[in-house]
């Protein structure tokens, strides 16, 4: 429906999420989550920010001290843009056949920034992806416990396929066909780890993608 939506911009060489969101035409914004405030989830916001028209712009109700977030705090101001609270239990449509449901933040204070991160089911037609920004196990277990309809074809894994995250009971009631992994080539961390893998592998999972391989 020619609608566009965007989660996260993270750190990144040379511009890479404006480059990509111009290479492909696009003008406006309908939908920005900002999943959680960590460096590495919205450092190029604030420029994603100042370039586009921007409809809805969700957030965990979570500050942070960086100069990224503040950027991007300064960035919203200065356009008027007001963001919405994301918690669970939000729902909205990007167009007339994209669905999407907030399932988690599901509590009002976490001690780890990870579990403050945004985690939206997004459905079309008989296709639905999980994107699940950096939760942890904690978080997981919350959302399984609250009920929500979180079965999904392709499961964006949390944390970077850190160990933290994709819980056993969390994974499979997500049930995904394809999973992907976003993590950067030799990273500090050692993203994804080889919990993470090996399970993946011993879950019958038919499709693991990770960015550092595919792009």
């Amino acid at each position: 429906g020619g609608a566009n939506m965007l989660i996260d911009a993270g750190e990144t060489k040379e511009n890479a999420v404006l480059n990509y969101l111009n290479s492909h035409g696009v003008k406006k914004l309908d939908v920005v989550v900002a999943t959680h405030p960590h460096e590495d989830h919205i450092s190029e916001m604030s420029k994603v920010i100042d370039k586009f028209e921007i409809g809805a712009f969700y957030m965990p109700p979570k500050t942070h001290t960086t100069k990224s977030f503040e950027r991007m705090l300064d960035s919203l101001l200065a356009k008027n843009i007001t963001p919405t609270e994301a918690k669970a239990g939000i729902e909205f449509n990007l167009d007339d056949n994209v669905k999407c449901n907030i399932v988690a933040p599901c509590k009002s204070d976490y001690d780890n920034l990870n579990n403050w991160s945004v985690v939206l089911k997004l459905t079309y037609g008989k296709r639905s992806f999980l994107f699940t920004g950096d939760a942890e196990m904690l978080s997981e277990e919350e959302i399984v416990e609250s009920g929500a309809d979180i079965k999904a074809d392709v499961l964006k894994i949390g944390h970077h396929g850190s160990h933290s995250s994709t819980s056993e009971r969390f994974f499979y009631a997500v049930s995904p066909e394809s999973v992907v992994i976003s993590a950067g080539k030799d990273n500090d961390y050692g993203h994804p780890h080889k919990e993470t893998m090996d399970f993946l592998h011993r879950s019958g999972v038919e499709d693991i993608f990770i960015t550092y391989e595919e792009g």
